[in-house]
């Protein structure tokens, strides 16, 4: 490498890594944007190890906490460090190594998903309690549920029972808020994962043949996990163990999403695959747009089923 070239290569080094800081102090220090700056923060450190390799990766990540430190808490930098900046190295090695695009999305999803866990463990570990919101949440909800009241949404329900309906909603947010945070990370990181695929079929590099919503699935040993979740759902109501049924319910809550997700992936393939008069369609589509539980049920079912029956005839995940 020449001199030139080698000036050129830090230049491209230094202002990835720029990128990266700029995307992490403005996303976490106006609420405007962070859910922008979220999903588009792993690509910088993506694209760093697509033009070098994972080394310049790691010390663009160094330089970045350095800096971070200075302006943020020491567990905004864990997050931005530890879930965002590695999420773009695993991305950015997966896509140099022309992995398939469902192992790609996967993989992304599945990093997301267990940071965003070990996140809360350590909360839990410091004596956050993780089922309990913070006073500017809990009154944000507050106002929420008022604003539905003065809109006359809850005008069916009678007077005496809508503050209890209003405390219940607020106490299953609390409950199934580590779900929900962990369901966040994921979808985020779905988010990054198309980012990134639209960036770099901008600069025209090699990507494989993008994932089929249809195909999705999953492997048959995935119902272990509706089964885990409801076994500690019910012994931790029948023993009384409080933490556990929590978690429990949360697993639960958290499969509801993915088997809804693989649910609407099969009725798409058969909605596309089974041949009748459109009109017939246009009617069928009205009816799961005007019964929402129904079709939530509906959708639930085939996810459930389809991992055990392979309902499409699909060969297995590889």
């Amino acid at each position: 490498m020449t001199t030139g070239e080698g000036a050129r290569a830090l230049a491209k080094w230094a202002f990835f890594t720029l990128v990266f800081v700029v995307a992490g102090l403005v996303g976490f220090t106006l609420p405007m944007f962070e859910f922008l700056a979220a999903m588009l923060l792993p690509l910088p450190i993506m694209l760093i190890i697509l033009r070098f390799d994972a080394r310049y990766a790691i010390l663009g990540l160094a330089v970045a906490g350095l800096l971070f430190f200075v302006f943020m808490p020491p567990t905004l930098v864990f997050v931005l460090l530890f879930r965002y900046g590695l999420l773009g190295i695993l991305l950015g090695l997966l896509f140099k190594n022309r992995i398939t695009s469902g192992k790609i999305l996967a993989a992304g999803m599945a990093y997301a998903g267990l940071a965003a866990l070990l996140y809360l463990n350590l909360s839990y570990l410091t004596g956050n309690n993780l089922f309990v919101m913070g006073e500017e949440m809990h009154g944000a909800l507050e106002q929420a549920m008022a604003a539905y009241r003065d809109a006359g949404m809850l005008n069916n329900m009678p007077a005496d029972l809508q503050e209890s309906f209003s405390r219940s909603i607020i106490a299953t947010y609390e409950l199934l808020f580590p779900g929900q945070y962990i369901i966040s990370a994921v979808v985020l990181a779905a988010g990054t994962y198309f980012f990134a695929r639209a960036c770099l079929a901008r600069l025209n590099y090699f990507l494989a043949p993008g994932l089929v919503f249809s195909m999705i699935s999953l492997p048959w040993y995935s119902i272990w996990g509706p089964i885990a979740g409801l076994s500690l759902t019910l012994a931790g109501d029948n023993f009384s163990w409080l933490l556990v049924a929590k978690i429990g319910k949360n697993i639960l809550y958290m499969l509801l999403w993915l088997y809804i997700v693989l649910g609407l992936s099969v009725a798409t393939y058969y909605f596309r695959k089974i041949k009748i008069a459109w009109p017939l369609k246009v009617i069928f589509l009205v009816f799961v747009v005007a019964y929402p539980p129904i079709s939530i049920a509906g959708l639930v079912l085939l996810g459930l089923t389809d991992p055990l029956l392979n309902l499409r005839r699909l060969a297995p995940p590889g």
